[in-house]
């Protein structure tokens, strides 16, 4: 094993060692950082809910989260700035680290009592997070291999589907030319407030404007999200819903947020250090601007 994944599971079997010690319990978090405390919890959440199903006792994610001080006065507590009642701790382990490690903490430390309640019940499960003999000697997936191997889980769904036809389009230079106004708008959304790309597409994927630190990724960048607007406005139709406005996606590592401004016209929005909650008020407002624009001159 690694000498990180190694440090990982150690820390999961340790939770599990001192469940019943609340003193040893709080050292082992406070040695973690918050990558490390966000995946635990991920795992301690499906441990607690999957095995407690054939305990005495099951759990589900209302108990756990009955537990747990509301986002929202978290937020006031932490004096986060972000939108009341928006946190995400995938987001803050990057970009606020010291924060998601007291969020995380308290969630782990609220939830140790259901632990212990489990453990109670199957003490069969106090050495769960125990690495096997194979385990320890076998090498790690390295995080290519894991998404080759859900690929090819996938695979024959995907060739099932049938894939979107192009239909191929002609933006004009001229029309280009009459949008490089907005070149300045983008750069600031880029150099002053982080994202990382910006730029104003058409429903096809040819780009009108661009601000971008890694321009070689824009094509590419462009021909996905002109196939994620086909797949929203498809959902959208299929839910009985009209006209796309904005889709807002986050990753482990960033968020993309794409807004419509009009005549099959999109703002996308590319970062890895900007909260969602900020990169969707920055395209919204500067999307409605264009907007506003484009109908008064047609």
């Amino acid at each position: 094993m690694s000498e990180a994944i190694d440090a990982l599971a150690f820390a999961k079997q340790e939770l599990l060692d001192y469940a019943e010690n609340e003193a040893e319990y709080k050292a082992t978090l406070s040695r973690l950082d918050a990558r490390q405390l966000k995946e635990i919890q991920k795992d301690y959440w499906n441990f607690l809910i999957e095995e407690s199903q054939k305990a005495k006792t099951p759990i589900s994610r209302g108990d756990i989260l009955s537990r747990l001080e509301p986002t929202a006065k978290y937020q006031r507590r932490a004096r986060c700035k972000e939108p009341e009642g928006y946190c995400t701790i995938s987001m803050c382990v990057r970009i606020n680290p010291r924060c998601a490690i007291t969020r995380i903490s308290e969630i782990m430390l609220a939830i140790r009592p259901l632990v212990v309640q489990l453990l109670s019940e199957r003490p069969e499960l106090r050495t769960y997070f125990k690495p096997a003999e194979s385990d320890a000697t076998k090498e790690p997936q390295t995080l290519g291999e894991r998404q080759l191997g859900a690929a090819k889980e996938i695979a024959p769904e995907e060739e099932a589907r049938p894939r979107r036809e192009r239909v191929p389009e002609f933006i004009s230079e001229e029309t280009k030319q009459a949008f490089q106004k907005y070149k300045e708008a983008l750069w600031r959304m880029v150099e002053g407030e982080g994202l990382e790309h910006a730029i104003l597409m058409s429903e096809g994927g040819t780009i009108l404007v661009r601000a971008s630190l890694k321009p070689q990724e824009l094509e590419r960048l462009s021909a996905v999200v002109s196939d994620e607007i086909f797949a929203a406005t498809e959902q959208g139709e299929a839910a009985g819903l009209n006209r796309l406005l904005t889709v807002t996606k986050e990753y482990d590592d960033g968020v993309v947020a794409i807004r419509s401004i009009g005549e099959k016209l999109y703002l996308v929005g590319v970062s890895r250090i900007v909260l969602p909650g900020k990169i969707h008020s920055l395209i919204v407002r500067l999307g409605d601007e264009i907007s506003k624009e484009i109908s008064k001159t047609n």
